[in-house]
């Protein structure tokens, strides 16, 4: 709906803000506002058990993200966000589809998991 598209614009113009702003206050802001838009898509399909398996996977996926993410904020995230409100905005659900395919492999693939040195999860939360 246009009310739909309004929220989605809103919040990914509250998630672009943080693109240019750097350290682990912005990275952690980053990081809760790109998790908002996927809580939102799911808010919006209008399924309740979706939407609370993505409340959990978000808080989960924020943490692994926050602890393994290999770039510091990213525009990718948030310029992939921006195709795929695009395309369910012109009404295009098998390109949607396959952008948020696309946008899952690009998270995964920006994850370093193995085991190294580094800030505790104390730290990465604090910081």
């Amino acid at each position: 709906t246009p009310a739909d598209v309004a929220a989605f614009k809103a919040q990914l113009e509250e998630e672009g803000r943080f693109i240019a702003e750097r350290g682990p206050s912005a990275r952690r802001s980053e990081i809760k506002a790109s998790g908002d838009f996927h809580l939102l898509l799911a808010s919006v399909a209008g399924n309740v058990i979706l939407q609370r398996f993505m409340e959990e996977l978000v808080a989960r996926s924020s943490l692994v993200i926050a602890l393994y993410g290999r770039s510091g904020i990213s525009s990718c995230g948030h310029n992939e966000h921006l195709q795929i409100l695009d395309a369910l905005e012109n009404g295009n659900a098998e390109r949607a589809s396959a952008l948020m395919l696309h946008h899952i492999d690009h998270i995964e693939a920006d994850l370093d998991l193995r085991v190294r040195s580094g800030p505790a999860l104390r730290q990465a939360l604090e910081s």
